[in-house]
């Protein structure tokens, strides 16, 4: 019997239905994958703004996002559906969300972030210690983030991107 050739990339991301229709977009709009040495991987869903500054360490952004254990169908464990402001760098947010952010992603963009434990929460999960340690977050879980960068805000809180309400 003859064997088919497997799905592509884009079959794969959109569903056989919609590799077609994925196939026309150009080339900026279609979902492109990253993983960096350290295990860190995401997929832009939508990319932003192509003109204007793109995040990088340092900057204050507004984000949006669902964080699920188990892959991107698991278990939801947090979701800001509100914006939420956070400086790159800071330490506010796990290393593995601030390093997807801060490359090169533009407001207006969605990114599909899967992080290791080494860097979210190691060994200790989340809360990290008390009777409730690892009870939200496990001990050596990865985390699947869905993020939106709403803004990157210029040095006076002006926000330079989408505002969505």
């Amino acid at each position: 019997a003859r064997r088919s050739a497997p799905p592509s990339r884009r079959a794969l991301l959109a569903g056989a239905a919609g590799a077609a229709t994925l196939a026309q977009l150009p080339r900026a709009a279609v979902a492109e994958s990253k993983k960096s040495a350290d295990g860190l991987e995401w997929t832009d869903v939508k990319v932003g703004d192509d003109v204007g500054k793109v995040a990088a360490a340092g900057d204050t952004v507004t984000i949006d996002y669902v964080a699920w254990l188990g892959g991107f169908d698991g278990r939801e464990f947090s979701r800001f559906e509100k914006p939420i402001k956070v400086t790159l760098g800071e330490g506010k947010i796990v290393k593995g969300l601030e390093a997807a952010l801060s490359d090169g992603m533009r407001p207006g963009g969605v990114r599909r972030v899967a992080i290791p434990a080494s860097l979210a929460f190691g060994s200790t999960g989340f809360p990290r210690s008390g009777d409730k340690a690892g009870t939200i977050v496990p001990p050596g879980a990865t985390l699947y983030f869905e993020v939106r960068l709403r803004t990157i805000v210029l040095s006076k809180g002006i926000g330079f991107g989408l505002n969505f309400s």
